[in-house]
């Protein structure tokens, strides 16, 4: 199988044609903050503006990835889910999606889900040679589209449950609730939801002027972004059954001696949840 070291190449003239270079992009954007090579200069120049406000954000951005992987672990292991919906996926990284699923089970089947030019690009290269692994150039937030997208009627049997994974994607959404809601109704009882979203307390307390601070910096390159209470947040996962130790922030989900982020600062900022579809 291809790994993501010998598909770091630079886009094609038709791909870089259609790409703006002059506005960062969040998939490029992130992979650059978990230490990828696949950004332009207009990307690491936001970059170094963020980290001026968050400097813990890069730290941040690897713990999302390390929740990912332990939730996948877990929907394996506890709940038998050997088949992955992963939305609005980005670049490939570290830590990847299929990597991490054939690893709790060697029979599991992935399909990632983007619609930004550079990760399908990349994803699309990464996967060519793989059975067991599919991109889907679609948009997340209409899922009736990833629903009927080839890549993921044919990889996946909706019938069976399966893992969706939203990983710091629907805060970029204007209507999440509806679109995760969509999403569940899609797949059967025992199907999990692992979802992080960042949060913003909105009650006048230092983490909401520190969370408020980076949300302003976020949209000056993405204008839809919005970071959410708790309150908000928790009204996705209604109606599921949290895994322990429920809807917690990042920082808070491992424990004491297994933390690398700080519990009272950027550790908060973004919340995690694990839940399954009784």
């Amino acid at each position: 199988m291809p790994r993501h070291d010998d598909t770091r190449r630079p886009p094609r003239a038709d791909e870089a044609a259609a790409i703006d270079l002059a506005r960062a992009s969040q998939a490029r954007v992130y992979d650059l903050l978990l230490g990828g090579k696949n950004n332009f200069e207009v990307d690491r120049q936001f970059v170094q503006e963020l980290l001026k406000i968050a400097p813990e954000i890069s730290e941040l951005t690897r713990q999302n990835r390390r929740w990912l992987a332990d939730a996948i672990g877990r929907m394996s292991a506890d709940g038998g889910i050997d088949q992955v919906l992963d939305l609005g996926a980005g670049l490939p990284t570290a830590l990847n999606t299929h990597d991490i699923a054939l690893c709790a089970d060697a029979a599991a089947k992935v399909v990632y889900v983007d619609n930004d030019l550079t990760a399908v690009s990349h994803g699309q290269a990464l996967l060519a040679d793989d059975r067991r692994s599919f991109f889907a150039d679609a948009d997340v937030a209409d899922p009736a589209a990833v629903l009927t997208h080839p890549a993921v009627t044919e990889a996946l049997d909706l019938t069976r449950p399966v893992g969706i994974l939203l990983g710091l994607v629907l805060h970029s959404i204007p209507d999440p609730a509806g679109v995760v809601a969509d999403y569940l109704a899609a797949v059967p009882s025992g199907s999990y939801l692992a979802l992080t979203h960042p949060l913003n307390p909105r009650d006048g307390g230092r983490l909401a002027e520190f969370a408020t601070a980076i949300e302003e910096k976020l949209r000056d390159a993405f204008p839809h972004i919005r970071f959410r209470t708790r309150d908000e947040i928790a009204e996705l996962v209604t109606g599921l059954d949290l895994v322990g130790p429920g809807l917690v922030d990042l920082a808070s989900w491992w424990p004491d001696g297994e933390r690398t982020l700080n519990a009272s600062g950027t550790g908060r900022l973004v919340l995690v949840a694990l839940a399954r579809k009784p």
